[in-house]
């Protein structure tokens, strides 16, 4: 009787030791591991208000943003990137689930003799041990949960890392083109108008009126379009920002930077990319805590119920009896199944996850490898090669024109060849610093759809970390 009760005693205090991390515990390894892939700091606020986070902001979009500004915006204003990290206090939860065992069960009955005096009391008290036999497999499943979460939140920040960078590029190829193009209606303006008065007086034919005229308007459709582009980029950069009302006043520096000299080194990319994936690290985890499912569910299928504590009665004398008490579940009519098979399929389907991603990764890294090489070679043909040779051609047509060995429409021809290249290699620097930031993202851990959809797989949903 003593021993039962010290055993009872001793599980009740285990149980309470039971609790969820502190969210400094929880958080310390995400913000770590964040420096260390991105470089950036972090933080998970615990309100929706942070004074110092506007005046910061505020700071940076005085002056025109670069692309590390643009970063630590991001990070500092995305409530998405807060509701992701909140995923930890969820795993959190699971956490000190895991780690408690099920209510003490207390049972009192008094019986009353209807035939003569006299009267029974009994009084039991159960505690299922099951749980705490079982509170390993529990606690190894809330671990596994939890560094599939830090992944996860890891996973969201070097997302969106990724995804700011690309769109940041996008804005400031934008605006280049934009500048491009309104020069380009300028000049197409001016040479239109030109021709109009020379026509009046009679020095210019109808066929030059007509292209000229059709040149300013085609000019004019062209920097319509531009204008349309840039600023939809800025908003999908201010989306990523989280900037609204006066917060989307901003500016970018002027250009995008000249590529490097040499491609970049990508040989080694797809191991890279498979070794540092932050994915394949949560699907491990994933895959892990699904394992001690099974393990959980196979117990509780021969043995779903155990219980032990004490018993104390009253006879009708006023004597009391004590003695130990078990209770025992038999699976006569349930046998799990239900439990089993869930747990089975979560097993099966993190790794099946697990095979398929490691897949898609590793196509992937060996795609993006090919778009930064070619985008590269095609940034740097441009630059040396075909600009120098487009203004070479203009040069010499205005010459020739000056000579009047060449036409107005000859030089007409000369100048828009050398505005589509100009545009030609904003948008090839445009493609050559995404696929930069592609190559990035993968080397940190994450993978981003190059086409600007929403990046990597690590949003998947997670099932609970319970067994039962």
């Amino acid at each position: 009787m003593r021993r039962a009760g010290r055993c009872t005693a001793v599980a009740l205090c285990l149980a309470a030791a039971g609790c969820a991390p502190s969210r400094g515990a929880l958080f310390g390894p995400v913000r770590g591991e964040v420096e260390r892939r991105v470089g950036v700091d972090v933080a998970w606020h615990e309100s929706a208000t942070d004074a110092r986070v506007p005046a910061a902001v505020r700071a940076l979009i005085a002056r025109p943003l670069d692309r590390d500004a643009a970063v630590r915006i991001a990070v500092a204003m995305s409530r998405r990137l807060q509701a992701s990290y909140e995923e930890l206090g969820l795993a959190a939860a699971d956490v000190a689930e895991a780690t408690v065992l099920h209510p003490l069960e207390v049972d009192l009955s008094h019986r009353v003799a209807l035939s003569g005096p006299g009267s029974e009391t009994e009084l039991e008290a159960t505690q299922d041990i099951l749980s705490l036999l079982q509170l390993p497999q529990r606690r190894a499943i809330a671990g596994a949960a939890v560094r599939a979460a830090r992944a996860r939140a890891v996973a969201a920040t070097v997302e969106l890392v990724a995804r700011v960078e690309s769109a940041y590029y996008g804005v400031v190829a934008a605006e280049q083109t934009r500048e491009l193009r309104r020069t380009a209606f300028a000049a197409a303006t001016a040479s239109a108008d030109l021709t109009e008065r020379m026509h009046r007086a009679g020095g210019a034919t109808d066929l030059a009126l007509v292209r000229d005229r059709d040149q300013r308007e085609q000019a004019r459709l062209d920097l319509a379009g531009a204008e349309l582009d840039a600023e939809t980029r800025r908003e999908e950069l201010n989306q990523l920002l989280g900037l609204h009302g006066d917060a989307t006043r901003w500016s970018v520096v002027a250009r995008l930077p000249e590529p490097p000299a040499a491609p970049p080194a990508l040989d080694d990319l797809e191991r890279d990319a498979v070794a540092a994936s932050l994915d394949l690290a949560a699907l491990r985890a994933d895959a892990e805590a699904a394992a001690g499912r099974v393990s959980y569910a196979r117990v509780r299928t021969v043995l779903p119920e155990l219980g032990a504590g004490v018993a104390v009665s009253r006879r009708d004398d006023g004597e009391w009896e004590a003695g130990p008490a078990l209770r025992i579940g038999l699976p006569l009519f349930d046998w799990q199944s239900g439990p089993r098979a869930r747990a089975h399929a979560q097993l099966r389907r993190a790794q099946d996850l697990l095979a398929a991603t490691a897949v898609e990764l590793r196509a992937a890294a060996r795609a993006a490898r090919q778009r930064a090489l070619v985008a590269h070679a095609e940034a740097r043909h441009l630059g040396a090669v075909i600009l120098p040779l487009r203004q070479r051609l203009l040069e010499e047509t205005l010459l020739q024109y000056n000579a009047m060995n060449a036409s107005a429409f000859e030089l007409l021809v000369a100048r828009r060849a050398q505005a589509d290249a100009g545009r030609q290699y904003i948008d090839s620097l445009r493609r050559y610093w995404v696929s930069a930031a592609e190559v990035a993202a993968l080397r940190r851990g994450v993978m981003i759809d190059p086409r600007g959809g929403d990046p990597g797989r690590s949003g998947a949903a997670t099932p609970s970390v319970q067994g039962h």
